[in-house]
């Protein structure tokens, strides 16, 4: 009597380990999008400015037209006035695939202050700028830039 019971909980340990799904992970990670003037076409606003998110009175946009390669820019950061600026960017990728971002501003007021890389997020609903100091996270605007006074 004692082997089989020895014998039946043999089997039904054998068959419980059988009865276990084996932990497959399928779910490859979405290839994160190459940066191109044309992915970023578009009009942005700032979420994130250095790891925090922005108060609700503080505002960036940025629009981005990939055929002129062009921006224009409304922003509150720093002032208590909206400042419009303006001006050209480029992109450029390195031997490793990272991309940069850099620009410069119109009527003689010279480059952005950093070239800064960027990385395309959630499908492309994020982008992420940074440099070695400071990084800046971009979302998706759709629709247009809301009135600014």
């Amino acid at each position: 009597m004692r082997y089989f019971k020895l014998l039946f909980l043999a089997v039904m340990s054998i068959i419980a380990i059988g009865c276990e799904k084996p932990v497959v992970d399928n779910e490859q990670p979405l290839p994160q999008p190459d940066v191109t003037y044309e992915t970023i076409a578009g009009a942005w606003q700032l979420t994130e400015w250095r790891g925090e998110a922005l108060s609700e009175q503080t505002f960036l946009y940025i629009e981005f037209d990939d055929e002129s390669r062009r921006f224009e820019m409304w922003d509150n950061i720093g002032s208590m006035y909206t400042q419009h600026k303006s001006g050209a960017f480029s992109i450029q990728q390195d031997a490793n695939g990272n991309y940069t971002i850099s620009g410069q501003y119109d009527n003689g007021v010279g480059d952005w202050a950093n070239s800064y890389r960027v990385e395309m997020q959630r499908d492309g609903e994020d982008m992420l700028w940074s440099t070695d100091t400071e990084s800046m996270l971009f979302s998706f605007y759709i629709g247009e830039i809301p009135e600014i006074n």
